[in-house]
Formats: C-alpha cells, structure tokens, sequence
C-alpha cells in the first residue's frame, strides 16, 4: 500500500467536476484543470472553461479540482515523497491528486493574483506537487497550461511563477496568441469587457488539443523519450 508509512490523520476525497463534458468516461484524452482561486467559480473557473469548451469540440474531456479554498501545508523537505510512493507525508488534496495525475493526458493550472504572485494554499500545493512527482511513472511529457487572472496588475509574475514549475517537471508548456492571462474582478468583467483574454483562452484551448492530438498519432511511431535518473549538482558542499 503507497500509504504504509504515512501518519494519516484523516483521508481527504476530491471531487472534480467536468465542466464542459457530460460523459468522460466517453473521451478517449482527458486533462485535468487545478483552481487555485480562492472562489470555485470565479474568473479563473470562468478562464478554464472556455479552454475546456474548446477541447470538448475535438473530443477531449476537462475536469477541473477546485483546490483553493482551504489551507494546505507547504512542503517541509523531509523527503519521505522519495521513498513513500510519491505521497507527501501531509496526506490532503495534494496525495489525491497525485493518485490522479497518470490518469490525465495533460494539466492546466489556473489562479488569481495574490500580492504579484500565486496565492499561498495553492504555491503550497505545486510546490509540494511537482517535488512529489519528479519520477512519477506515467506522467510527462504531457502538454501542460498556466493561466493567470489579475483585476489590475501582477498577472505576468504570476504566469511566471506557474510557468516554473511547467518548467522543471518533464511537461510541454503550451501557449496561445498572447500571455495566458485574464482580466476582471467578477465573471461578468472577464467575459463581457475582455475581449483578448476571451479569445487568448480560446486559442489556448484549441492548441492543446492540436497538441494532444500530434502526440496520441505519434504513438508507435516515434518513442516517447526516455528519462535519466537525475544528477543534482550542488554550488555548494
């Protein structure tokens, strides 16, 4: 059992809602979307969707886990991820994920801007997500998407910030006609007086299904690549 050595207090269940798709079980690809927003279906769930819209027209499923609305712990470099199953010794939303994310053919992150960057439940969750899963069989390279939302200023640091973890994890960012990032307080702002970042989601989503679609036809064609066991290099011992 991937559980065996983990002080589990309590066992978290996730729900993740398929916001576009009505039968998943339909679809041969599917992505899996994280909502950092604080709000489950503000303008970062409102950003999502219209990516997901786009997928479901080429037949490929999104569902999306609302991740942040509680606290999370951030990671504490114990390392038992190494030897645990990639499962974090803070057993929450984060080790559902992690069970999740092999089932998935690509990965979408979304969240507002918090002070110029990724709100703190949700940092506290990549940055334990993306350390748990360096050698997780089955996950990357798959295409992956950071999308950022701003009422006012901050949204390119924070689609930096998002963009380092796409960065550093095997995965294929993908981009669309313009910086993946949306404006507007409420839904209503984004979707009736943004008129590129509607249309930048879009193409976002539309290119991740191209994306999706070259790898699924490349499949016994040309290999996937093969990974090396990571050397770390330390400046200093």
């Amino acid at each position: 059992m991937p559980w065996a050595n983990v002080p589990i207090t309590e066992k978290v269940s996730v729900h993740t809602e398929n916001i576009v798709y009505a039968k998943v079980e339909e679809c041969d690809m599917k992505v899996l979307a994280l909502n950092g927003s604080q709000n489950a279906k503000g303008v970062t769930y409102h950003a999502i969707r219209l990516a997901a819209e786009e997928l479901e027209k080429e037949g490929i499923a999104l569902d999306v886990v609302h991740v942040g609305s509680k606290p999370l712990a951030g990671c504490i470099d114990c390392r038992k991820c190494r030897t645990n199953g990639h499962h974090c010794i803070h057993d929450d939303i984060v080790n559902r994920i992690i069970d999740m994310l092999p089932d998935y053919d690509g990965l979408i992150l979304g969240c507002p801007v918090h002070y110029m960057g990724i709100p703190g439940p949700f940092k506290a969750c990549l940055d334990r997500l993306l350390y748990a899963t360096e050698h997780l069989e089955g996950w990357g390279p798959k295409p992956a998407a950071a999308i950022a939302v701003c009422r006012r200023a901050g949204a390119i640091s924070t689609a930096q910030q998002l963009g380092n973890y796409l960065n550093c994890a095997n995965l294929l960012t993908v981009n669309s006609q313009y910086w993946n990032i949306v404006f507007g307080w409420k839904p209503q702002e984004f979707l009736e007086q943004d008129a590129e970042g509607v249309q930048t989601m879009r193409v976002l989503g539309r290119n991740m299904a191209w994306i999706l679609k070259v790898i699924e036809a490349s499949k016994g064609v040309i290999p996937a690549p093969v990974y090396e066991k990571r050397v770390r290099a330390n400046f200093c011992r």
